[in-house]
């Protein structure tokens, strides 16, 4: 990717749809991140940064637009390749974190290596 950008987003855009209901969450949203640079998303509740996040996280498909990692369309992969390309490249902390109780915090943060194939002792 040009110029350090290893975060890339591009006319997002986010639409729910309710019944006859249509919501737009996201309406044409640009941003880039470079390397090294702390970015955060802040804004009231309900505008959209939980949404913004989960489609950069890849954890969400935008309604239309492009999200770009390390150069990757991410949303041009299948679902598998995305699933593999997000154990490998992306890192999510929840506000509400999800960890699996019969784990220790350690194995949890470890979890995620260990089904993309690396040893535990590696991972």
């Amino acid at each position: 990717m040009n110029n350090g950008v290893v975060l890339a987003v591009r006319d997002l855009h986010k639409t729910y749809v309710m019944g006859e209901e249509r919501i737009e969450v996201l309406r044409g949203v640009d941003m880039e991140v470079r390397q090294g640079e702390v970015v955060s998303v802040v804004g009231p509740s309900g505008v959209g940064k939980s949404t913004l996040l989960h489609i950069m996280g890849t954890l969400d498909r935008p309604t239309k637009g492009q999200v770009l990692i390390d150069g990757v369309d991410v949303f041009g992969l299948s679902e598998e390749e995305r699933a593999r390309f997000r154990n490998r490249t992306v890192g999510f902390v929840f506000q509400f974190h999800h960890l699996l109780p019969e784990f220790t915090a350690i194995e949890n943060v470890m979890l995620p290596r260990i089904i993309g194939g690396d040893p535990p002792e590696r991972a």
